[in-house]
């Protein structure tokens, strides 16, 4: 059985991520462990920039949450939702909030358990901290793991 850890977080409904989950499961026995950085508010308004940081674009779009602890219950509904569809087929399916910084999150993780493949979800270019910060790379170089990336409109 192949085990995947999925990386997401405002993108955990997206279609494309669903439809690379779907071709795993395809492909024979598989489990999964959804693993959500818990971002903070105030991330959900900026874009990192050299020096800074800037409003994030289309800011309503996103419907940015109020406080941190808004954030982490809708991080954990997003993720409740996920783990309920992937069982409802019968897939083996498990989950949980980690650091915000993914890199950190994800270090914590595989210090418990192993995957084969790690599949990390992200906002579109325009607005994706994951991506500006080269996060899927330096995962794959760091933990030596092959890294699907997907690019989620959200």
């Amino acid at each position: 059985m192949r085990k995947y850890l999925v990386v997401a977080n405002q993108t955990l409904q997206g279609a494309g991520l669903r439809d690379e989950i779907s071709k795993r499961i395809e492909a024979g026995p598989s489990s999964f462990y959804v693993l959500v950085p818990n971002t903070r508010a105030a991330h959900y308004r900026t874009v990192p920039v050299a020096g800074g940081m800037l409003p994030m674009p289309s800011v309503v779009d996103y419907d940015a949450p109020a406080s941190d602890v808004e954030a982490s219950a809708r991080a954990r509904q997003r993720l409740e939702r996920m783990v309920a569809d992937i069982a409802a087929s019968g897939v083996q399916i498990d989950g949980g909030l980690g650091d915000p910084n993914p890199i950190e999150a994800i270090s914590a993780l595989l210090e418990e358990q192993k995957f084969d493949e790690i599949i990390v979800a992200t906002l579109p270019r325009r607005v994706s901290r994951w991506l500006r910060a080269d996060v899927p790379s330096k995962v794959e170089r760091r933990f030596g793991l092959p890294v699907t990336t997907i690019i989620t409109e959200r």
